[in-house]
């Protein structure tokens, strides 16, 4: 039986996964019908799911990523970047990820970063990232206290294409967390993820 922790967070999740779909079929609806939406903010809005390991005191720390992802081409706003075939763009990840390993936990936070992508071939682009954010933790480890923390992210991987306006999204990532000595222990916990995910795009 889950425990009041575990009911919480799973309704959490519920919501948070029928917030995104509800978004996605009215992001869907509008491209059918108008092609690219060009008054809306983010010209970026996907999911991303992944699953990570790193090494703890206690065991393997192992988060499963549930991760939005908003982007904004720069493009809007620098003059420069319009004439280049490459997308740099400014994104928000909120994110609630359960920790399954070493025990029933969770993180909950949000990064800010940039994102370059590139065309390489047909329907298949690169890109590079990287984001900072606050994060709040509820493991217990002698090698890092819980609560507040920031979490430093960077990753590379590729979209391919499935129409005009939408892609799926494979990558790997790399992330560092720890408090800036705000608290002891300050040890860190570098964890090394594999993601999918699957994005709309607006002019």
């Amino acid at each position: 039986m889950l425990n009041l922790r575990g009911a919480v967070l799973l309704k959490v999740f519920t919501v948070f996964v029928i917030i995104l779909s509800v978004n996605y079929a009215y992001c869907a609806e509008d491209v059918q019908k108008e092609g690219r939406a060009s008054n809306r903010f983010f010209t970026e809005m996907g999911f991303i799911a992944g699953f990570g390991s790193a090494s703890i005191p206690e065991g393997s720390y192992q988060p499963v990523f549930l991760i939005g992802h908003f982007g904004v081409d720069l493009k809007r706003y620098f003059s420069g970047l319009k004439n280049h075939s490459g997308t740099l763009s400014v994104f928000l990840e909120p994110q609630i990820n359960p920790v399954v390993n070493p025990q029933t936990d969770f993180e909950l936070g949000i990064g800010i970063g940039l994102q370059y992508m590139h065309p390489i071939i047909g329907n298949l682009s690169v890109y590079a990232l990287g984001s900072v954010g606050p994060h709040y933790i509820s493991v217990v480890t002698s090698k890092q206290a819980n609560g507040f923390i920031f979490a430093d992210t960077i990753g590379a991987g590729f979209y391919y294409y499935l129409t005009k306006d939408s892609a799926l999204n494979v990558g790997y990532r790399f992330r560092h967390m720890s408090n800036a000595n705000l608290a002891d222990p300050n040890g860190g916990i570098d964890t090394s993820s594999g993601v999918i995910g699957y994005s709309v795009f607006f002019d």
